[in-house]
């Protein structure tokens, strides 16, 4: 019970952050359509929470394994689950940076997607934005995590392979 209600109480505070932004936003056209992805973590006992809304990413990284544990809310995600496009056309289409899904925006009504799993000693999370995911591969980020034991080495080694692979975001 104590993991469900850790979700839902998320998941109620994000729904509350979504009115509250339309609202603020109604009263002043400068900020029509602002809006903000959240991917966060926690542990609740043995269980890893993630909550997320937009293209921010939630990585478990498990016996040299790198899981994407969240779906990127964007049209072009939608495109290759619906197999409207293949995901090798993903990452150069014109309308992946189109995010669907934001706390925020043009009017309420955020999804906040929610899971919980079991954590076993040794895993290890990662979160991190597009301006990751979009200049290292999955197998790279793995490598990194695989080379570099501490969370300070990994993330420096981490935003130093982003940059040198042309660090855009």
């Amino acid at each position: 019970a104590g993991t469900r209600a850790a979700i839902a109480q998320f998941q109620a505070a994000l729904t509350q952050a979504d009115a509250a932004i339309v609202e603020e936003a109604a009263d002043k056209p400068e900020l029509r359509g602002m809006g903000t992805t959240v991917t966060m973590a926690f542990q609740v006992g043995a269980q890893l929470c993630v909550v997320h809304v937009g293209d921010s990413r939630a990585y478990l990284y498990r016996d040299h394994e790198l899981h994407q544990l969240t779906k990127d809310h964007t049209l072009v995600a939608e495109l290759v689950r619906s197999g409207a496009i293949q995901p090798e056309q993903a990452a150069r289409h014109t309308m992946r940076h189109v995010i669907t899904n934001v706390v925020g925006g043009p009017e309420a009504g955020v999804k906040v997607e929610a899971r919980a799993l079991q954590i076993e000693p040794g895993d290890r999370v990662l979160l991190c934005s597009d301006g990751l995911t979009e200049m290292l591969s999955n197998s790279a980020i793995a490598a990194i995590l695989a080379t570099n034991g501490e969370p300070e080495a990994a993330c420096a080694a981490l935003i130093a392979d982003a940059n040198s692979a042309g660090g855009r975001d």
